[in-house]
């Protein structure tokens, strides 16, 4: 018996079978997914032409777009097995129009996807904040979809139509700015002396997070840049001051946090008065004034 008798009497087999037949074609579109997927892993592991992030970020795309078409196409052969598939495509124009209408959102969700993953807005392992709520850790990028980690752990599924706002934490350069309010009754001249002490700390133990130039000098190094706000906090009174640095985006986090520790330990040595939580106005009978903390 020949091959092709063989393969004509599997074939006569499985039309009387469609179940059997259904399930073989699953199972060959999963491993054909399976195989490519290695391959495409593969081939990223041992090439050293692309970034990790952007590695990452097209094996998750190549990974979205399989799982969609791999979906598709077995739909297409599953209804192939009911109805013929030369009168629909004869009535394709009609159908695209239903199709369009049914699933607008979904297709404005991909359409979406793809020009974002053209524009290179954000790629796998950034921290981002959408629409000014949520943040976390790019975990997945998908055609029509993304999902982020956010630091508590949780994993948030965005469906790309719904992102208006990207605020990306790993894209070009990073900028501390720590903000510190304390009680007016400190001398905003020793104040300005604290806060460029801090700058100097923070410039000799953190000089390796600095951003900087081709010629290897910081392009803005920790400095105290003056009283940005009289009276910031409506329910502590006080005056505000900053320090700002440019610096590394993959360092941001961690040496804000430094930053922060610095500026404390600083204040705490020098006994530093942080804002009082309410102030009140008397007139004396000679009619001067003097200022009172009430204690809540």
């Amino acid at each position: 018996m020949s091959i092709l008798n063989i393969t004509e009497k599997i074939s006569e087999y499985l039309n009387d079978f469609l179940l059997l037949k259904l399930v073989l074609v699953a199972v060959v579109l999963m491993i054909l997914s399976y195989i490519i997927n290695r391959t495409v892993a593969w081939f990223f592991k041992k090439s050293t032409f692309f970034e990790e992030e952007i590695a990452k970020t097209i094996q998750s795309v190549i990974r979205s777009t399989l799982r969609y078409g791999i979906t598709i196409l077995f739909i297409i052969y599953l209804i192939g097995q009911f109805i013929d598939l030369k009168g629909i495509l004869a009535g394709a124009g009609i159908i695209g129009v239903i199709i369009g209408f049914a699933a607008q959102q979904m297709l404005k969700d991909i359409l979406l996807g793809m020009t974002r993953l053209s524009d290179n807005e954000f790629r796998v392992g950034n921290f981002v904040t959408f629409n000014g709520t949520s943040s976390g850790t790019v975990e997945e990028i998908g055609v029509r979809f993304m999902q982020i980690r956010e630091w508590s752990g949780k994993l948030l599924t965005i469906p790309h139509g719904e992102i208006r706002t990207i605020q990306n934490f790993n894209k070009g350069r990073m900028r501390v700015i720590e903000k510190v309010t304390v009680s007016y009754q400190e001398d905003p001249k020793r104040m300005a002396s604290l806060l460029e002490e801090v700058c100097k700390i923070c410039n000799e133990k953190y000089s390796q997070t600095l951003l900087r130039l081709e010629d290897g000098e910081p392009e803005q190094d920790f400095r105290y840049i003056g009283v940005t706000d009289l009276n910031p906090n409506k329910k502590y009174h006080g005056y505000e001051l900053c320090i700002v640095g440019l610096v590394n985006p993959e360092d941001f986090f961690q040496t804000s946090r430094d930053v922060r520790f610095e500026l404390m330990n600083v204040f705490y040595d020098n006994g530093v008065q942080m804002p009082a939580a309410n102030l009140k106005v008397q007139q004396e009978k000679n009619e001067e004034l003097y200022y009172e903390r009430i204690n809540e």
